[in-house]
């Protein structure tokens, strides 16, 4: 089958070049400041993540077009893979634009695309070990297994989540077959890779206490979007309404075919995180085999440019920055997108604290957004680092001088009382532009009188969320 380079790059490409036009609007997402902080102390793990996102957004320094750029590569390899899926499975260039198409348009994508977060990084690992997987059950080459087992090597430096994806696809392999794959020796290669790679993150992970499990539990506990209930829901929602009939094609044509061992591993794993509390968008990397298949039956429809327009556009309108930032709290994006009111105001936070700062003074961030803040843009004021018990900021250590007043944002007040005699609103957090977001209106306290001294009372500020 031929492949349909032109359309399928065309694609790519169109899309690379918005998420670059874009990726310096507006400003950083909390994740990535933290990821700054936490990456310029380079360790083989943290409690929320592996290594290799925080380790690259550290070494990106201040540019946002820098930091966000392999995210936007990511997302152009995943819309390329896709195509590549579709045509294993039998796909002519016109199912080939589709593919790529369902992948573009796809809103929690172009979000991933944007920011530099571990999101898109691990869905193309998945994207790119389907195209491996399909690929081995057409034409048997055993190299393509290793290629898995490197893939994941790397993916797992970035997330853990595609343990569950392998999972799947070994459950989907015994129940449809081939399972002549199981017997093939280069597969254990490449899985003695994937462990191989993995033993530094696991050896931190046992080391502090296995935090990464805790954090599973308190993103369950959280159940944020509905929980449960709206899990389901939500596949349709992030993967755009108008598209979602071409993942359902896609499931019930990989029933009648050869990779029926998708849709085992597909309902396994909408059955693992259901009951388990996972978040919603935990399933994207299950999406392109499902896009690859179905876009055979979707490329007869003649409503198909519509799907594509209408989901495209309420992409661009609803997730990406597109607005001018003075009138973003009337639009339609800062109603619908968390990430986009967290990339509003960091720089003007940053102004309120150093305008209530005086030299001497402990500053204590109550999130790590607040951290990142202060550190990307403190120096401009004289700041000094802030200090954090959030996640990673926590093991970075904690003040020293138990005399000293310390500001503190954003926290209640009747937490800061049990540790300070002497607790006052010194300043106001204000982004100047009336987005509603988790710091905006936040006081900042100045706190006196310590009561506790901080090797005391830092084990009681750690805190994973």
């Amino acid at each position: 089958m031929p492949l349909a380079w032109r359309p399928v790059l065309a694609i790519s490409i169109a899309a690379g070049v918005v998420l670059t036009a874009l990726s310096a609007r507006y400003g950083y997402h909390r994740d990535e400041l933290y990821f700054r902080v936490v990456g310029a102390h380079p360790a083989w793990g943290y409690p929320d993540q592996p290594p290799l996102v925080p380790l690259y957004a550290a070494l990106a320094g201040g540019s946002l077009v820098l930091l966000r750029l392999p995210a936007t590569l990511a997302f152009m390899a995943g819309t390329v893979l896709t195509a590549l899926t579709a045509r294993e499975m039998g796909g002519g260039p016109r199912a080939q634009t589709v593919a790529a198409l369902a992948w573009a348009v796809t809103p929690a994508l172009a979000v991933g695309g944007h920011l530099m977060q571990p999101t898109i990084f691990d869905v193309v690992a998945w994207t790119a070990v389907t195209f491996l997987v399909t690929r081995w059950v057409r034409v048997r080459d055993d190299r393509l297994l290793l290629g898995v087992g490197l893939v994941t090597a790397v993916a797992l430096q970035i997330k853990f989540l595609i343990v569950f994806f392998l999972a799947a696809l070994a459950l989907g392999v015994l129940l449809a077959g081939p399972r002549d794959l199981l017997r093939r020796p280069l597969l254990y290669a490449g899985a003695a890779v994937t462990v191989l790679a993995w033993l530094p993150g696991l050896w931190w992970q046992g080391r502090h206490g296995w935090p990464q499990l805790e954090m599973g539990r308190i993103i369950a506990a959280k159940d944020t979007d509905g929980g449960r209930l709206g899990f389901l829901p939500w596949q349709v929602v992030d993967t755009g309404v108008f598209t979602a009939p071409i993942w359902i094609a896609g499931l019930v044509r990989l029933w009648r075919g050869p990779w029926r061992l998708f849709v085992w591993a597909y309902a396994f794993l909408l059955l693992v995180f259901l009951i388990t509390g996972g978040k919603h968008y935990y399933m994207m990397g299950a999406y392109p085999a499902l896009w690859a298949a179905g876009a055979q039956v979707v490329e007869r429809w003649r409503l198909r440019s519509v799907m594509f327009g209408v989901v495209a556009l309420t992409t661009v309108g609803l997730l990406l920055p597109i607005y001018p930032l003075r009138t973003l709290h009337a639009t339609p994006e800062a109603a619908i997108s968390y990430d986009a009111r967290e990339t509003v105001g960091w720089r003007e936070l940053t102004a309120a604290v150093a305008k209530a700062y005086r030299p001497g003074y402990v500053i204590l961030a109550g999130d790590y957004g607040v951290a990142g803040a202060i550190d990307r843009y403190g120096a401009a004021y004289g700041l000094p680092k802030a200090y954090s018990g959030h996640n990673g900021l926590w093991y970075l250590g904690r003040p020293r001088n138990d005399d000293a007043p310390v500001l503190v944002l954003p926290a209640e007040r009747e937490v800061l009382t049990r540790y300070w005699s002497d607790v006052q609103v010194a300043g106001r957090v204000d982004d100047g532009v009336r987005i509603d977001n988790e710091e905006q209106g936040q006081p900042i306290w100045i706190c006196r009188g310590q009561r506790v001294p901080w090797d005391r009372l830092w084990p009681r500020l750690k805190r994973l969320a």
